[in-house]
């Protein structure tokens, strides 16, 4: 059987003529940044908080749960007096990385001494080439019908993601970003996708579609990666997180005369990081100039970027690679991260695909870390803007992954990236005896979901009544759902389950802003926030905890009307602080923002049964909350 690849390997050769390739230059230090002070509130802390998002910095202070850790060095700037001296000797630089103080840039033979001998140069490497991670017209297995998901029916039941599109759960309100060769937009399935931003980091300009100067088939690869994350074509296909939002960044150049490199990958989490992506998926992988001792998580260029922006906050999950029968056979570059979420590939029976790539990485660590269904999978074509196709690879599987990531954070929007890596390996088929083959299993996206407690519907179904306003939602939990109501203006409205894991009531009035609490059998509690209005709140204010008393995690909802500094901690009944919740500066409005305290102190120990009271303090408000832990 044929198999076409979008990606080839490279191999070095000599040729006629010295051709200058490119090489990371890494600096030694920071130069005049070296020793300055990132005091939250300095000059420098402020012009950091100022070139990201505010949903960015959100992103990472979740992550971190202290304002005074949300920047660190790897967000200092590379010191413009190297790169100038770098340019003076006749070198073009192409992409600038604060993260890993580098640049990379063309080089010849003699330039390369020249740069290694700079006192300021720590090494000079060069930049790798990816490979292949997709194969195209596999065989295709009959998939079942069902829901209109049209043929892509299997690949959405496989991963266990059905029933949480049934109970509403799409991935909303998380933003996924995507590496890849390029997005064809204009395909059915696309056409209704919500893209926030795009940037072609080839051209340099913000169109992600092919152009004239493009191979005729470069953005095949991303638009059908895009496809089978976010896709939406009644009775053709779904994708895993239809409901997700999109950063589209085009990095892989497939003309054969410019094989796709590391850098311009670099260069576009970075930017995905400034705007606040939740998710990375990377359907890529690098080994070229880079040996199978080099994949311990620490030695690729690129892998130490994607461990970079895992510890800022952003689930990075990327291809394992497709070298199980070549040569090399391991993990390729970025998967060898000691963070990122490497996914393997097996077929519709749960066998592991004899192109996915396996572990261990060379300092021994478990990899893939999950697999996914990556063969026959189906998604956009972009032969015609109606056309859809099978394909194959870890290119395929690692969207499903990335998908379920979303849906894990769109009904528990307050984990870390580390939270959701645990969700996703912990509840996959092999979780309790992972190996080098499968990694930790088959991933299954409603048990993913259900890891870390109760949810609910990502948004509740509204429809009005001759008496009044009828408000479904979903509700699920492993330990079996208690009750399920409605907050509203201070007043508890039950809800009746109504067949499977729908709960309905009904209002006379519809309240412009409420809350729905899901409460299971162990009272472990999930809510959702439901904002008819977009007006900011009034006045400061600090819910009770709920559950109260509590045993595991208990939740504050806190409402800020102004831009105003916040100090939210933990006394015992002594009056010592145990915890600092929240110490930060809210710039803007927030309502319903929600704090969660799982009954540790400062040091990560879990503290003993008893009152605890939870102070809340900013310039011009101060309250406090009764806060009650049983063992």
């Amino acid at each position: 059987m044929k198999k076409f690849f979008i990606f080839l390997f490279v191999i070095s050769f000599l040729i006629a003529g010295e051709k200058p390739e490119k090489y990371w230059i890494v600096f030694k230090d920071k130069g005049i940044y070296e020793n300055v002070s990132l005091a939250k509130g300095g000059v420098l802390y402020n012009r950091l908080k100022s070139s990201i998002s505010e949903r960015s910095y959100e992103r990472r202070l979740k992550t971190v749960r202290d304002e005074t850790k949300v920047f660190d060095y790897y967000d200092l700037p590379v010191y413009d007096g190297y790169i100038d001296k770098i340019k003076s000797l006749g070198v073009k630089i192409n992409v600038v990385s604060k993260w890993l103080n580098a640049v990379s840039a063309y080089l010849d033979s003699s330039q390369i001494e020249i740069v290694k001998n700079l006192p300021f140069v720590l090494e000079v490497k060069p930049v790798a080439k990816s490979v292949n991670t997709f194969f195209d017209k596999p065989e295709v297995e009959t998939p079942l019908i069902d829901y209109n998901y049209g043929a892509s029916e299997r690949q959405i039941r496989l991963s266990g993601v059905k029933e949480l599109h049934k109970m509403n759960i799409i991935g909303k309100d998380v933003i996924v970003g995507m590496m890849d060769t390029g997005f064809r937009l204009s395909h059915e399935s696309l056409e209704n996708v919500e893209v926030i931003a795009q940037y072609d980091f080839i051209f340099n300009d913000t169109i992600t579609a092919n152009q004239p100067v493009d191979s005729p088939d470069q953005d095949s690869h991303g638009t059908l990666t895009l496809s089978v994350l976010g896709g939406k074509k009644d009775g053709q296909i779904y994708g895993v997180a239809p409901g997700a939002k999109f950063v589209l960044a085009k990095t892989e150049d497939v003309r054969s005369e410019t094989p796709a490199e590391e850098d311009n990958w670099v260069r576009a989490i970075e930017w995905m990081d400034s705007l606040g992506v939740d998710v990375v998926s990377s359907s890529l992988g690098y080994i070229d100039w880079y040996t199978y001792e080099n994949m311990d998580g620490n030695t690729a260029k690129i892998t130490k970027a994607a461990d970079i922006a895992f510890q800022k906050g952003i689930v990075v999950v990327n291809s394992a690679g497709n070298e199980r029968n070549t040569s090399w056979k391991y993990v390729v570059a970025p998967a060898d991260g000691k963070y990122v979420i490497a996914v393997g590939a097996v077929d519709s029976l749960g066998r592991i695909a004899y192109f996915s790539s396996m572990g261990p990485t060379y300092d021994g660590r478990i990899k893939p870390d999950v697999c996914a269904l990556g063969v026959s999978v189906y998604g956009a074509s972009t032969s015609s803007k109606s056309s859809y196709r099978y394909a194959s690879g870890t290119s395929l599987s690692c969207p499903i992954v990335a998908g379920i990531a979303a849906l894990i954070l769109s009904v528990h929007p307050e984990l870390s990236s580390f939270d959701v890596r645990d969700a996703i390996r912990n509840t996959a088929s092999r979780a309790d005896n992972p190996d080098n083959d499968y990694g930790w299993g088959i991933v299954n996206g409603l048990s993913a979901c259900l890891y870390h407690g109760p949810i609910l519907s990502n948004y509740p179904e509204i429809r009005e009544s001759l008496n009044g306003y009828e408000i479904s939602v979903y509700a699920m939990s492993k330990n079996g759902i208690k009750e399920v109501f409605i907050m509203a203006d201070a007043l508890r409205f039950p809800m009746q389950n109504v067949g499977g894991n729908k709960y309905t009531t009904t209002l006379t009035t519809l309240p412009s802003n409420f809350l729905i609490i899901a409460v299971d059998n162990k009272d472990e509690r999930n809510f959702l926030t439901v904002h008819l209005d977009i007006q900011p709140p009034r006045e400061f204010r600090l819910s009770q905890n709920f559950p109260n008393p509590f045993n595991s995690k208990t939740i504050f909802l806190l409402d800020v009307p102004e831009p105003t500094s916040v100090s939210l901690s933990i006394y015992n009944i002594l009056g010592q602080k145990v915890r600092t919740l929240e110490n930060r500066f809210f710039s803007q409005p927030v309502k319903d923002y929600r704090i969660v305290w799982d009954g540790k102190d400062d040091y990560g120990r879990y503290v003993p049964s008893g009152v605890y009271f939870c102070k809340l303090e900013t310039p011009v408000y101060k309250t406090i909350r009764k806060v009650v832990l049983i063992r």
